[in-house]
């Protein structure tokens, strides 16, 4: 069946296009959604990885609340009613 032709009516031409693009779609959206969920990943180890760097302990909450926020972020929490006043620590010095 090398070479053949295949004629099929506009209708049904336009359902597989249809399909076609609905598909495309459906494959970008999973690719945004793994993109975000490994942003998110990313980010938490950052932020265990360079806590776990310091030496002062407010330098160690800085990033602890860092991990935090990225949590409330992607989950679409509000940090104030979740974890009420949160210690941000301090930001260590470059």
């Amino acid at each position: 069946m090398e070479n053949a032709t295949v004629t099929i009516n506009y209708e049904s031409f336009q359902s597989i296009v249809k399909k076609a693009n609905k598909y495309d779609e459906l494959v970008r959206t999973k690719e945004d959604i793994l993109k975000k969920q490994d942003d998110f990943i990313e980010v938490l180890c950052n932020c265990l990885e360079k806590a776990n760097e310091q030496k002062v302990s407010s330098n160690k909450q800085y990033f602890i609340a860092e991990g935090i926020k990225a949590i409330c972020d992607r989950f679409d929490f509000d940090l104030k009613s979740e974890y009420g006043e949160l210690d941000e620590g301090k930001a260590p010095k470059k």
